[in-house]
């Protein structure tokens, strides 16, 4: 039973093990002792042994035991129900001494005796509460003849408390119906996460947050289970080392497992128990066919019932879930006992799940069960629809375990394991398993096969150095897919063709194809491809630099995505580059730092084509590393990194026009504003090969002339912008152009134009999502916003956010410096004397002291040292 044969109760029956007793305030509820006192009624705890009934009785009648009389059979060598409950009466002190001496205990008709009963207790100190600890455990005709009586009895001055681990040993049916019983479960004397922590800091057991998480997961709650589990980690060294099998491993928590819930079962329930320890979730059907018999279901909803051993859930409570401990022990017994057994098991559970269309679970009991042909054999059947549906990682890990004899005989099975590392973006191990399909192809292959060929090809083009000749869609087998057969094919082909539109930077179709990708996988229920859908859509918005809209795309995806899917397909290193891009033209280059780096560590999978879908993450990452650096105030290595980043792209690359236009803008932008002229007029020159004809050209060709005061040269290569002639690649970089103008406006003294270009600037940045353009902007459009402060209209919020982004005066943007002023700055670290700088540059003397007046005036430096210091901060100097 759950109480200590009267004294004070604990977790632990101490009849079976030897367990100091914790003090009370270790293991306090007040939830549910609130919930006692609040209640007059009669109050029924029904719960296997160890969930702490005795322990939470204890608590409640602590300090008030004056009424109270306590029953239980463990006190009793032949437990009689009425005689003890007598005994217990006559003890309580509430009782006078004498007021039951006229009843015998050999009294059989409850109903008279309770009456009377009644009419003697009347004298007592208020009400009596009467506690029947362990109901169970007295024969079934006394609980039959007195419980039910004790429960309708109204005029009885008693509150009668219940405790008992079998519901067949109460029935609370008219007390339950008029509403007359307080009664708890074992999901309400479960301890809660945050009461397994409390407990765990009260026994000084320090646990981290992963091994919290998996002592509740794997104990469900059970606060024996817990109180055993607590002490074997007492000691542990690492609060962040795994718990491990708490069952398997904890002899004291097996042991009393053993002896106080499972030696009470019957040979049949233990046998339906262990029968089914492999699966964790189980229906009627799936137990009958684990257990060998019809009646396994029936013998798991009896122990639901009656023993709370099983949770029934579910539609028609046809869901069983084993207690987590109870199912933990069984399996480890069969691998340490049986371990053929557990084998066969696992075999009997993956076979049935197959043939139940939950092929994730089948293929995970085929691993378990080591069966090497069993789980080729699902693969084949069901590996390409698991990755349609998001099991790219289960499907990996199956792979892993064939040997290669398997695979060898086996093209379908290449096949699926190389779009299953196209989707983890392995493209090299994808690219070695699609050979060997190939060398296994016959004339007469099946349509299916080469339809997953024809998929596997056209989504691996995309990482080759060569895609620019490798047009998917060319093909006639990619040409059939979106008539197959299966909806995860079509809708994968649909997203290779908007991959191919988004290249040629024809957005509008490739978002009309996406939009059609996104209803058919709808119309599936495929959330996993819906996802994905969503991911590509958020990668069209990107590319044309739309940065609100891709971010709603990428949080469906995110929503859509489970995370073990987000994080093993293209999620976590698309996502995250996404999310980087977005935080950094957000004006959040710590964010955009955090984000590049979770991409960075992707980018060692994606193989090394200089020209694919690497190359273009990996230079995205460098570029957006590097303009974070410089917007965080780290300027002495940004160029550089930005300068890797152009490197990389070239006219025959993926996705180079969209990104050269990213690039360029950044670091010309970058240099001009750091003083470096030679380096923006590379960055122009490279400008004018690869991305001719653009919007972004026109900037650049603008930014030169305005940064020397040349206004109208300035307006005058803008022009062919305005008059539609040259778009933008990107829709952000007309933000740009706004702050361009708004500045040229401000120093030719048109204030009022400069404010209208402000008033554009802002509502196309709330629009865009982009604010970066205008948090980096020359100090005079600055101090126009400050002016305008409160007349921004709808976007008052953005020009608030954009004035408490303003870096402090001694850490704004580097002055400008000319060409001969960097030169002669280049040379001030190396000691050089004025005359030996003057003879270096071919320049007099009195030339270099006029140029070193200007350089120390402009960085704010009365002396050499200064000026080397103030170079350094502002990256004038590497």
């Amino acid at each position: 039973m759950d109480d200590l044969s009267g004294t004070r109760p604990d977790l632990l029956s101490p009849q079976l093990m030897a367990v100091s007793k914790p003090p009370l305030d270790l293991l306090a509820r007040p939830r549910l002792v609130a919930k006692l006192d609040a209640t007059p009624d009669a109050v029924l705890l029904c719960a296997p042994a160890g969930f702490g009934k005795s322990v939470v009785l204890g608590q409640w009648l602590a300090g008030r035991m004056y009424n109270v009389a306590w029953v239980s059979p463990d006190q009793q060598d032949e437990p009689a129900l009425w005689p003890s409950v007598l005994q217990a009466l006559r003890q309580c002190p509430a009782v006078p001494d004498g007021a039951l001496c006229q009843f015998s205990g050999t009294e059989t008709n409850a109903h008279d005796v309770l009456n009377h009963l009644a009419e003697q207790l009347t004298a007592a100190e208020g009400t009596i509460r009467l506690v029947i600890d362990g109901v169970e455990g007295f024969p079934t005709a006394d609980r039959d003849r007195w419980i039910p009586a004790l429960l309708n009895q109204v005029n009885l001055p008693v509150q009668l408390v219940l405790a008992t681990r079998d519901s067949t040993a109460v029935d609370p049916g008219r007390a339950r119906l008029s509403g007359r019983i307080l009664e708890l479960h074992s999901r309400d004397l479960a301890f809660s996460l945050d009461e397994i922590n409390s407990l765990a800091a009260k026994s000084i057991t320090l646990l981290g947050t992963h091994q919290l998480g998996e002592l509740f997961r794997q104990t469900g709650g059970w606060p024996a289970c817990v109180v055993l589990a607590l002490r074997s980690l007492r000691h542990a060294a690492d609060v962040e080392t795994s718990v491990g099998d708490i069952a398997a491993n904890n002899r004291h928590l097996a042991e009393y497992l053993d002896h106080e819930i499972l030696r009470a079962l019957t040979l049949d329930e233990r046998h339906v128990l262990s029968s089914t320890s492999v699966c964790r979730v189980l229906v009627a059907a799936q137990a009958n066919a684990l257990a060998g018999h019809r009646n396994a279901g029936n013998d798991l909803a009896m122990l639901a019932d009656h023993r709370d051993l099983v949770e029934a859930a579910g539609s028609g409570r046809k869901v069983f879930l084993v207690r987590p401990p109870i199912r933990a022990y069984l399996r480890a017994e069969l691998a340490r006992k049986e371990p053929d057994e557990l084998l066969r098991l696992h075999r009997i559970a993956a076979r049935w799940h197959e043939q139940a269309g939950e092929h994730e679970a089948a293929i995970r009991h085929a691993m378990d069960s080591a069966d090497s042909q069993l789980i080729g054999a699902i693969l084949e059947r069901h590996g390409a629809t698991l990755l349609g549906s998001g099991g790219v990682t289960r499907v990996r890990r199956a792979i892993a375990e064939l040997p290669d004899s398997v695979l060898a005989a086996s093209p379908k099975l290449c096949l699926v394991a190389a779009l299953a590392h196209v989707e983890s973006r392995q493209p090299t191990t994808a690219a070695r398993y699609l050979a060997a399909a190939s060398r296994l192809w016959t004339e007469n292959t099946p349509s299916d096969l080469s339809e997953l060929r024809a998929l596997a090809e056209a989504r691996l083009s995309w990482f080759s150095g060569d895609w620019e000749n490798q047009d998917p869609r060319a093909t006639s087998d990619l040409a059939a897919l979106p008539l197959s057969r299966q909806s995860d094919i079509r809708i994968e082909a649909r997203m290779v063709s908007v991959t191919a539109a988004v290249v040629e930077q024809h957005y509008g179709a490739a978002e009309n194809e996406a939009q059609e990708a996104l209803l058919e996988a709808i119309e599936a229920g495929n959330g996993y491809l819906a996802g994905k859908v969503y991911l590509k859509l958020a990668g069209i918005s990107s590319m044309q630099g739309h940065i609100r809209r891709a971010g709603e795309y990428l949080r469906q995806a995110e929503e859509k995505l489970p995370a073990y899917a987000w994080t093993a397909g293209a999620g976590r290193s698309v996502g995250a580059l996404m999310h980087a891009a977005a935080a950094l033209l957000g004006a959040e280059p710590a964010a955009a730092l955090k984000f590049a780096a979770t991409a960075s560590a992707e980018l060692g999978q994606l193989g090394s084509s200089s020209k694919g879908v690497g190359a273009a993450m990996r230079a995205t990452v460098e570029l957006v590393t590097a303009c974070a650096h410089l917007d965080s105030g780290d300027r002495r290595h940004s160029l550089d990194g930005m300068r890797q980043a152009r490197l990389r792209i070239g006219q025959d690359h993926l996705f180079a026009q969209p990104m050269a236009a990213f690039v360029a803008v950044m670091e010309h932008t970058a240099a001009l504003s750091l003083g470096h002229a030679e380096r923006a007029r590379e960055v122009l020159e490279w400008a004018e090969e690869i991305i001719p004809g653009t919007g972004e050209l026109c900037l650049l060709r603008a930014q030169g002339p305005a940064g020397i005061s040349r206004f109208d040269a300035a307006t005058e290569r803008l022009r062919p912008l305005h008059a539609g002639a040259a778009a933008p690649l990107l829709e952000w970089t007309w933000l740009h152009v706004n702050v361009l103008e708004c500045s040229i406006a401000i120093r030719t003294g048109r204030r009022t134009l400069a404010g209208k270009l402000l008033e554009d600037a802002l509502g196309r940045a709330d629009d865009l999502g982009v604010v970066r353009p205008l948090a980096i902007a020359p100090q005079e459009v600055l101090d126009l916003l400050v002016e305008r402060a409160g007349i921004n209209g709808p976007h008052d919020e953005l020009a608030k956010r954009l004035l408490a982004l303003r870096p402090p005066a001694h850490s704004r943007l580097a002055p400008l410096l000319t060409p001969r002023e960097r030169e002669v700055l280049t040379l001030l670290p190396s000691h050089l004397s004025q005359e030996q700088i003057a003879s270096e540059l071919h320049l007099s003397v009195n030339t270099v002291k006029t140029h070193l007046r200007i350089i120390y005036s402009k960085l704010g430096a009365g002396t050499r040292h200064d000026a080397v210091s103030a170079a350094y901060k502002f990256g004038h100097l590497p």
